[in-house]
């Protein structure tokens, strides 16, 4: 009995946390949306839509290539809940499938795994420039991907 309790709180403590992330995921998603109107951004003609976040991804287009950035959480080496977004190229031809690019980490406050070229501090998802720097880098990602 006291392992199905631990189990309970644990699950508890998780739900709490995903609650959480799930929050800062919609987060940035908006900050994309956001900055891809900005005036110096929105001449570079990347759209981002928000249509499907409740199903927890939002895709941004330009180019012709649509890049998802999907959402999903797990337990961390240490039993703490983290969000990770996965993000994938879109293929339509010769058949439908989705091209994994990258993936990045973040908790509960938007820090992420991912650090600036030639810099120490980590990027956050919680602000416009963090935001603006992954979605931008996961966008040029995709222009190196073959379609064939």
């Amino acid at each position: 009995m006291p392992y199905s309790i631990q189990l309970h709180k644990s699950l508890d403590k998780a739900s709490a946390q995903h609650t959480i992330l799930t929050s800062k995921f919609k987060e940035f998603a908006f900050f994309t949306k956001d900055c891809m109107q900005s005036p110096r951004i929105s001449n570079h003609n990347i759209i981002a839509s928000l249509q499907h976040l409740d199903k927890g991804y939002f895709t941004t287009s330009y180019a012709g290539r649509i890049v998802s950035f999907v959402f999903t959480s797990c337990l961390d080496e240490f039993g703490t809940m983290v969000g990770v977004v996965k993000c994938y190229l879109q293929k339509n031809f010769p058949e439908c499938k989705q091209i994994e690019i990258g993936e990045f980490i973040f908790d509960e406050e938007g820090h992420t795994n991912l650090k600036l070229p030639n810099e120490d501090a980590k990027i956050s998802i919680a602000n416009d420039f963090g935001t603006l720097h992954i979605t931008l880098h996961f966008i040029h990602e995709s222009l190196s991907m073959k379609l064939r």
